[in-house]
């Protein structure tokens, strides 16, 4: 078989082998690399093909230089698809800088000196760098599966980049014409390398590929079975949250019924029995009378506290007369039945839309008649002053009176459960509250506007809610 015959067999198989990887790629896109070796592929068949038209016609620049340029080119684009492939990004920087001598002395002995026998030196410092570097990327595969092949990649391109050495080398020192369709061992050593290569690389792409997708699909596997541990394991941890939240609401309803409790019978049936402590010591007919009306009154609120504590939910809104009225009605028969006077003042435009939030409504009315409670058991005063004032996104009450005040530090302490629960109360609906203790004791409500209830409230400055 002559040069010429196997050049040619050389470029077809080539050109076959850019078919392959040109339909090996449109079904595989997502296949890293792949890519950059079909265009490989059809920039060395491409050089083949060019370089067999030297037999046809003599023009350096399409037969010669553009071939040469057309080989580096695809050799460098192989190693960048086997980065690619690896997972890693290729390092060009060195290796480019490193062809650029390569290329200055293909040019000069190839077109300037006589000595053509050297460029093949320079023509092949590039090709073997490339596969060198190609080689070095598949020997440092590690995955499972892809390791075997990798391996036989590695070899087959280290092999071949060796048949350039052992060309140039030979063509170097016989000082042989380094023409690649001349006839001569030389020369048949570079086809037939070429051509192993091409079937080697081929067989080894396409098994490559093959084994790419089962690891693929062992992965997908992998992680469908570690997302459904996760998800067993997500599922047990809600089931312990839920339990945990279940017992958080348990202890929450038991807090909110020892609030509703407190704040609403406890504080009757402590106004009740104070009252009857008064009355018992209390020898004229007409203030016994008196006190009887407010015990009259105080056992309708108890049963008016219980109805209210079971069809809270079943109600409507209610409107801000109504709910004023209430809280004034109370306020006044608390304060009479203690013998002090009380002043109520109500300024400011009232909102337009009611209290629709039932249980905000209830737990603003608990707050407020815990003061009023408070201010009729403790302050031993003789007149009180509420005061409620509307503005544009709140509103306050002040409850006044010139008593005997708050000892120091039951501001902080008091050892009960009614400041307290005011004050949580008050952050349920994001409003605070302010005790003073100078000329008997004063009570700031804020709250803003409109009314709702939030289990986690958020705190805002007081000042911030109503101008001073």
């Amino acid at each position: 078989m002559d040069i010429s015959t196997l050049a040619l067999i050389s470029g077809g198989i080539a050109i076959l082998q850019a078919l392959a990887f040109c339909f090996a790629w449109t079904l595989n896109r997502s296949a890293p690399g792949l890519g950059r070796w079909t265009l490989t592929s059809l920039l060395c068949g491409s050089s083949l093909l060019l370089m067999l038209c030297r037999q046809r016609f003599d023009f350096p620049l399409l037969t010669q230089w553009l071939p040469t340029l057309l080989a580096w080119t695809g050799t460098a684009l192989l190693y960048v698809g086997t980065a690619e492939f690896q997972g890693r990004r290729a390092v060009l920087k060195w290796p480019l800088l490193c062809c650029a001598p390569a290329l200055v002395g293909y040019l000069w002995f190839g077109w300037v000196s006589p000595q053509t026998w050297l460029r093949p030196v320079f023509y092949s410092t590039p090709m073997v760098l490339f596969l060198g570097l190609t080689a070095r990327e598949w020997f440092r595969e590690q995955r499972e599966g892809l390791r075997l092949t990798a391996y036989c990649s590695g070899g087959t391109a280290a092999l071949y980049a060796l048949s350039y050495i052992c060309r140039a080398w030979l063509i170097a020192s016989q000082e042989a014409n380094p023409e690649p369709l001349e006839g001569g061992p030389v020369q048949v050593l570079v086809f037939v390398s070429t051509l192993l290569w091409l079937l080697c690389w081929t067989y080894t792409a396409l098994l490559l590929l093959n084994q790419w997708h089962l690891l693929e699909k062992m992965q997908f596997y992998e992680a469908q079975l570690m997302a459904q541990k996760n998800l067993v394991h997500t599922e047990r941890q809600l089931a312990i949250r839920e339990r945990e939240l279940l017992s958080e609401r348990s202890l929450r309803q038991r807090d909110l019924l020892l609030r509703d409790l407190h704040d609403g019978i406890g504080g009757m049936t402590a106004n009740l029995v104070l009252l009857v402590s008064m009355g018992r010591r209390e020898e004229e007919a007409s203030e016994r009378h008196e006190l009887m009306r407010h015990l009259e009154h105080l056992v309708v609120d108890c049963n008016r506290e219980v109805r209210c504590l079971m069809d809270v939910l079943e109600k409507g809104p209610v409107d801000w007369c109504q709910f004023l009225q209430e809280l004034r009605q109370h306020a006044e028969h608390l304060t009479a039945g203690h013998g002090f006077k009380l002043d109520w003042q109500v300024s400011g435009k009232l909102p337009t839309p009611p209290l629709s939030d039932a249980a905000a409504r209830l737990s603003l009315l608990r707050c407020l008649k815990e003061a009023i409670s408070n201010l009729a058991r403790h302050a031993q005063a003789r007149h009180a002053t509420i005061r409620v004032r509307f503005f544009q996104d709140c509103f306050g009450i002040t409850v006044r009176d010139d008593g005997i005040g708050l000892p120091h530090g039951q501001v902080a302490d008091s050892g009960g459960r009614g400041l307290p629960n005011m004050r949580r109360r008050c952050e349920e609906l994001c409003g605070r509250v302010a005790i003073h203790r100078s000329y008997g004791t004063t009570l700031r409500f804020i709250i803003p506007l409109p009314v709702s209830l939030h289990p986690i409230p958020k705190k805002s400055p007081f000042c911030d809610l109503a101008p001073a």
